[in-house]
């Protein structure tokens, strides 16, 4: 054994557990379900970026509804007082007017569960 080995390894352990530590934060977001195409027709889904037709949907998970800053939500968004979880996402997307009646989106709901749950874990998957 070199003068040199044994402060080698450790710098080498400190190395790879730095390294995994930071894995997660380096993380790419997991793809967009196809059926997340009609969303993105009028919501981005990207950190910092501008609200379009509809709000922005990064960071959805776990956020009051109606919270994003520059975005003009309907009164019964505003006042639903859904925190948007997993399940109330898949709610929604199945059926916008049945989740939060009088709300302003302009779209019927998805006629597959399994699409829904798909765009729900998406969703919940975009995090700061």
């Amino acid at each position: 054994m070199t003068l040199f080995a044994a402060p080698r390894r450790r710098l080498a352990a400190a190395a790879a557990l730095a390294m995994a530590a930071a894995g997660p934060a380096l993380a790419q977001p997991p793809a967009a379900p196809a059926d997340f195409a009609i969303c993105a027709a009028c919501h981005e889904s990207t950190a910092n970026a501008k609200p379009s037709l509809g709000p922005n949907l990064f960071g959805v998970g776990d956020r009051k509804a109606g919270a994003v800053p520059d975005y003009d939500y309907s009164d019964a968004m505003k006042k639903s007082g859904i925190t948007w979880t997993a399940d109330t996402l898949q709610a929604f997307v199945l059926d916008p007017a049945k989740t939060v009646p009088g709300n302003k989106m302009d779209y019927p709901g998805a006629s597959d569960p399994a699409a829904a749950k798909a765009i729900a874990d998406y969703l919940m998957s975009l995090k700061p």
